[in-house]
């Protein structure tokens, strides 16, 4: 499969940010986070009333300068520790070639691929002294005159909800829907959390960063888990006195999580040949709801924090049911009285009060699996003007970058995951879900 470039340029507001703009304030969780980029790729086949990929381009160009205008910390390149500068340098964009049908490369898709139809490498670490583009695009345009559309969002300033209200703007301001999507909000994060200026504290986030050996080489699979699947581990994962419980029903995430927590773990026992390493489910919870005022879903910046969820002993008979048990106790400890302690004493990040793990964790060495949910994002329901998308994908192939990670999204029969393991796991893995495959009732689950 070729995929040529043909066209590289840089898109600007189309209108200047005002001088009193010029230096946008980061918060403090903005301040934590990896120096990444979170990728996607949006199919849109070609039918019936579908305009040239000319215009297209055209279309898509000028909206997103449009939306770089409303979005203007979005345009400028972060220079320093605590903040943007809103210079409107841009944001770049790519148009390619693909030399196959859409129809081609979705059936089954072509994940060893999907990453060329990113305008950078997904999801690899950098330094927080490179003044990198906030967002990078690129139209890939099919022999069958398809497009996919690859973003990558740089997770300095948005997480997965900041990212979907940049490009639902987008997408509206392209199909000419602005009006419909409310104004974003870029003064309640750093207004609330501030950024700290203690050197200690950015030489090691610098160093979390640019530590080249939490990264590994990857590869990416794709399970899609059907509806009847996930209820049955639902079921399986189900108190015995949630009846009495209404009001907490299990959740779809709920469930899958686990069932993935769990045998993730069981394929990295595997390739290691110690049963008796521990694991720790370390979930990134969006803060907006449980804060609520100031912040709502249009509250721009990393809202996010991680939950982590430690299990001593993890085996073939751990239970969901337990699984799930104990990733409540942790999540049931979020308020928004600890996040008021954070605001008032960013000190305590880091210690037992907001890391509840057990004394001495890290002589264990437990296996980590990171979990991020892009469950009701509505990445699926992204219009431009010409329909919502065939199909959304993530990233895919061989990479350098974090392993044990899963990314959750949603399906119109169910759900389905992206696992990132490293390369030796993939095969356990794979072996491990064969195993659930034959053993659950009437599965839906598949490999794809």
């Amino acid at each position: 499969m070729e995929i040529t470039i043909t066209l590289r340029e840089v898109i600007k507001p189309s209108l200047p940010t005002p001088d009193d703009h010029r230096f946008f304030p980061l918060s403090l969780f903005d301040q934590l986070q990896l120096v990444t980029y979170l990728p996607m790729v949006l199919f849109y086949p070609k039918k019936e009333g579908f305009s040239e990929p000319s215009h297209i381009c055209s279309q898509l160009k000028r909206s997103l300068s449009e939306t770089l205008t409303i979005f203007y910390p979005v345009a400028g390149r972060r220079e320093d520790h605590t903040f943007i500068t809103c210079n409107d340098e841009g944001a770049l964009y790519l148009e390619a070639k693909v030399n196959h049908t859409m129809v081609e490369f979705l059936t089954p898709p072509k994940l060893e691929f999907l990453n060329k139809l990113l305008p950078c490498e997904p999801n690899k670490m950098h330094s927080h002294t490179e003044a990198l583009p906030q967002v990078l695009v690129q139209v890939n345009i099919f022999s069958c005159g398809g497009i996919a559309i690859g973003t990558c969002n740089l997770h300095t300033l948005l997480d997965g909800c900041s990212g979907s209200l940049f490009q639902t703007t987008w997408a509206a301001t392209c199909s000419g829907s602005r009006e419909k999507v409310p104004s974003p909000d870029f003064s309640s994060a750093s207004f609330f959390f501030p950024p700290v200026n203690h050197l200690s504290f950015h030489d090691h986030v610098d160093q979390n960063n640019e530590d080249s050996s939490a990264q590994k080489m990857c590869t990416t699979r794709r399970f899609v888990f059907g509806v009847e699947t996930i209820d049955i581990l639902r079921a399986e994962a189900k108190d015995d006195d949630d009846d009495d419980e209404p009001s907490k029903p299990l959740t779809r995430y709920e469930a899958l999580a686990a069932f993935i927590w769990r045998h993730m773990t069981l394929a990295c026992k595997m390739e290691y040949g110690d049963s008796t390493t521990p694991t720790v489910a370390i979930h990134i919870a969006d803060m907006r709801r449980r804060m609520g005022e100031p912040f709502s879903r249009y509250t721009i910046g990393n809202i996010l924090w991680p939950v982590m969820v430690f299990c001593e002993t993890m085996n073939a008979e751990t239970s969901g049911r337990y699984l799930v048990s104990i990733a409540r106790e942790k999540f049931g400890k979020l308020s928004r009285e600890l996040f008021l302690r954070v605001k008032n004493d960013p000190s305590i990040l880091g210690s037992s009060e907001c890391v509840d793990l057990p004394e001495g964790i890290k002589t264990k060495s437990p296996i980590p699996v990171v979990f991020t949910s892009w469950c009701g994002l509505n990445f699926s329901e992204l219009d431009f003007g010409w329909g919502k998308p065939l199909w959304v994908g993530v990233r895919g192939g061989d990479q350098e970058t974090l392993p044990n990670v899963a990314v959750i999204m949603e399906t119109d029969a169910g759900m389905e995951a992206w696992l990132t393991m490293e390369m030796q796991h993939i095969a356990n893995l794979e072996e491990d879900m064969e195993f659930l495959r034959l053993a659950l009732p009437n599965p839906s689950l598949s490999n794809i």
